[in-house]
């Protein structure tokens, strides 16, 4: 004969009135999540729990139930739809998030509202653009969501926002007179630096320096006669420096071609994007 186990249950509200007894467990039918008694606190202590769910170059319509989003590919800019904050638990946190490392200015991850709810003080989306970007949020249960972490520095309320980068690149084999690393800088970004770090010993050469087709570039402007030993660094540091188009990154040697070696760039970067609204 089988045997079935059922726990106390009751809707958020009439679970949030019941005193459970200590250590006895009740379900909250309406967001489906469990609580634990300590025989005192009215509604229980939350048992935590995070579902995540793993997204393939798609995007969808986030259910009540999910806590995290993964965006584990991206070919395209994709849409993930947020449940209506009346529908999700108050005080659970959503996270939406690039776990590809593709995510992009081209490839974006839009966050959009559902029905007429109202996200980080009024705007009706939010995307991330920067690879392994992210967006946290919290309902207040009725009409709105709140912005409690992600890639952004600031935001107004028509979607106006600041946000900073950092995308990392790596060489590959160096090899000949030049090598170019193509369309790595963004578009409509401010420039900071180029860093640059050595991750294989480089041979061939007797320095190597960091530049590029920017605006105001060169061969060097990241820095020239930097050392070539695995584990050598350099910060690049430029004046910041607005760039409009996609630009390529360069490494040149100096006293001979590159025969071998690799080098991590670093590129520090801050989005200034205008309103959408």
């Amino acid at each position: 004969m089988s045997e079935q186990l059922q726990l106390r249950r009751g809707t958020a509200a009439s679970v949030a009135t019941f005193t459970p007894a200590q250590g006895e467990l009740a379900v909250d039918t309406t967001y489906y999540k469990l609580y634990v008694g300590d025989g005192a606190t009215a509604g229980g202590w939350s048992v935590a729990m995070a579902q995540r769910r793993a997204l393939a170059a798609s995007g969808t319509t986030i259910l009540g139930t999910d806590r995290i989003i993964a965006h584990t590919t991206l070919s395209g800019a994709v849409t993930d739809t947020l449940p209506a904050a009346s529908a999700f638990p108050v005080g659970e946190r959503l996270l939406v998030i690039d776990e590809s490392g593709s995510c992009s200015t081209t490839n974006t991850i839009t966050v959009q509202r559902a029905g007429s709810d109202t996200i980080g003080g009024g705007v009706t989306s939010i995307a991330v653009n920067v690879p392994y970007g992210f967006l946290a949020l919290e309902s207040n249960g009725s009409n709105a969501w709140t912005v409690t972490d992600s890639f952004l520095a600031a935001q107004a309320p028509h979607g106006a926002s600041m946000q900073f980068a950092v995308l990392e690149i790596t060489s590959g084999a160096l090899s000949g007179a030049l090598v170019t690393l193509s369309n790595v800088v963004p578009a409509n970004c401010i420039v900071f630096s180029v860093g640059a770090y050595v991750t294989t010993t480089i041979t061939g050469a007797t320095s190597y320096s960091v530049g590029w087709n920017g605006p105001g570039g060169s061969s060097s402007t990241f820095g020239s006669g930097l050392s070539l030993p695995a584990g050598s660094a350099n910060y690049g540091l430029i004046g910041p420096t607005a760039n409009y188009s996609l630009a390529n990154l360069t490494l040149t040697p100096a006293g001979g071609n590159f025969t071998a070696g690799a080098v991590r760039l670093s590129i520090h970067l801050a989005f200034c994007n205008p309103s959408s609204s």
